[in-house]
């Protein structure tokens, strides 16, 4: 999605749309490129203000606010499996990635899709999800949607669902795994994490900050 004018209720309105999925026909994350005119500060700002306005549709809609489980800026030039980073069983990933020559990809996995559709999923493949993937990653291809990360002139924003899978869960989570094209030490690919924690109102998180 390109973003045309920043308006943050707008964008939020889409987030909510794609990413608080109740069911596997949203894809349980969006894509939000922001183009070129911005610093890293404004880009950090436009994330956590995002963060607000998400936070106010879960506290109406689930009684619930959003909380910092952290909130990191880092170079990165890694691959990683399939998997969901460990924090509450409900929680969101926002990940801002800044201006960079380094080619990257992001790879989206629905394993709600998987474990209700796939002749390779077991029938308690959810009561006994793991965080990370550890069988052949082929079985997830049908079910897998690829982010290319043009960063060369863009600074970019994906949400995604990070939610582990528990009895009556809220919101469907999905797996995601980062695919570095071509590797370049000599440069910089910088990446703002934040993991957002959906917990009840008045719940006490000693990562919080006073934003």
């Amino acid at each position: 999605m390109v973003i045309q004018d920043i308006n943050i209720k707008e964008i939020t309105q889409q987030c909510i749309k794609n990413v608080f999925r109740t069911n596997t026909n949203e894809v349980g994350f969006i894509h939000l490129d922001f183009g070129k005119d911005l610093t890293p500060y404004q880009f950090r700002s436009i994330m956590v203000h995002l963060k607000h306005e998400l936070s106010k549709f879960t506290a109406v809609k689930y009684n619930k606010k959003l909380s910092y489980h952290w909130l990191v800026r880092f170079d990165q030039q890694v691959n990683t499996p399939f998997h969901v980073d460990n924090a509450a069983d409900q929680f969101f990933l926002m990940l801002g990635y800044e201006q960079s020559e380094i080619e990257s990809e992001l790879h989206i996995a629905d394993y709600y899709k998987y474990a209700n559709e796939s002749n390779a999923a077991t029938k308690d493949y959810l009561k006994k999800f793991t965080p990370i993937f550890k069988d052949e990653e082929s079985e997830l291809a049908p079910y897998t949607t690829k982010v290319n990360l043009d960063q060369s002139d863009t600074y970019t924003i994906v949400l995604i669902n990070n939610s582990n899978p528990k009895f009556a869960p809220e919101t469907l989570g999905v797996f995601h795994k980062a695919v570095i094209v071509k590797p370049d030490l000599r440069k910089s690919r910088i990446v703002n994490s934040m993991v957002l924690n959906m917990l009840p109102k008045g719940a006490i998180n000693d990562n919080e900050l006073n934003d």
